[in-house]
């Protein structure tokens, strides 16, 4: 009976599976958006290019410095290192933006690497 079961099972979780991704796929978009957004309410655009490019910068730091360590501490290393690289060229934002930059660093690399990390695992489990 077991057998006769198990390809409808395993096509119905490859379905969930597959609306999953997308679900957080859109999520991921409309976050990304709305630091978009907030960030150009609070900055010239020079200074976004510069955040954004530092941003990126500061999470991979904080990626490859702190890479056993999740959350909060490795937030915090890129939130200071970007903080000092920005204390270096004279642009002042508060914590927030701060943290909205490398959130939206981070945003940016889950959308791009993870899903190809994901159809990499698929390919690996066939």
């Amino acid at each position: 009976m077991a057998d006769i079961i198990q390809p409808y099972v395993s096509t119905i979780v490859d379905a969930l599976l597959g609306l999953l991704v997308a679900v957080l796929v859109a999520a991921v978009l409309t976050v990304k958006q709305k630091v978009e957004a907030w960030l150009e309410q609070r900055t010239t655009a020079q200074q976004r290019e510069t955040l954004h490019r530092l941003a990126k910068e500061a999470f991979a730091f904080a990626e490859s410095i702190y890479k056993d360590v999740n959350g909060d501490r490795k937030l915090k290393a890129a939130e200071g290192y970007l903080l000092s690289r920005l204390e270096l060229i004279g642009i002042k934002l508060t914590d927030a933006e701060i943290r909205a930059a490398v959130e939206k660093a981070v945003i940016e690399y889950n959308a791009v690497l993870k899903p190809q990390e994901h159809v990499v695992e698929e390919k690996r489990a066939q």
